[in-house]
């Protein structure tokens, strides 16, 4: 995977900041003008097109707002769901407490290492927009290598708060 943040000092305090992912561009900073001005000069010397204000960017997509913006992985949120096969599971009411210990000596069947980290992954990539989730995962990641059904259990029950209390509940 290629990616990487790119950051330029036009003049004074002012900054543009670009964000390559594969084939995606994202320029941001604080000078307007500057962005407007380094946008033309990448569209001159690449082969690429201007799509204008940003709607979606790395499997975030972004809404407008008068009070400001939102970032949600809605279609992400479902896609695991359902590559889970969480869709028609009972969500838990309340996320994670702070002081809850995952046992790493835990009883208990091996689950496939393999799927708890693909599930703990896809759950870790959604903290970018998911911030309170971000302990729980946390916690997960510390049984990746002898993962046990109870470690599962937890980030099935992580995955499934997405239900109630993503970002887009509500929207």
């Amino acid at each position: 995977m290629e990616y990487g943040v790119y950051v330029q000092h036009p003049f004074g305090d002012n900054m543009i900041l670009t964000c390559l992912h594969v084939d995606d561009i994202l320029l941001t900073g604080s000078c307007y003008d500057e962005i407007v001005n380094f946008n033309k000069v990448l569209i001159n010397d690449f082969a690429m097109t201007g799509l204008g204000k940003l709607v979606y960017f790395i499997g975030i997509e972004v809404l407008y707002y008068e009070k400001g913006i939102i970032l949600h992985q809605l279609n992400y949120e479902l896609y695991l769901l359902m590559r889970f096969e969480l869709k028609s599971c009972k969500s838990p009411l309340t996320p994670a407490e702070t002081n809850y210990k995952l046992d790493s000596d835990a009883e208990g069947d091996d689950v496939d290492a393999t799927t708890f980290k693909q599930l703990v992954g896809s759950l870790r990539y959604l903290c970018n927009t998911i911030p309170n989730i971000c302990y729980a995962v946390g916690m997960m990641i510390r049984f990746m290598n002898k993962p046990k059904w109870s470690h599962y259990q937890d980030a099935h029950s992580e995955c499934l708060l997405l239900v109630c209390f993503g970002p887009c509940n509500g929207l």
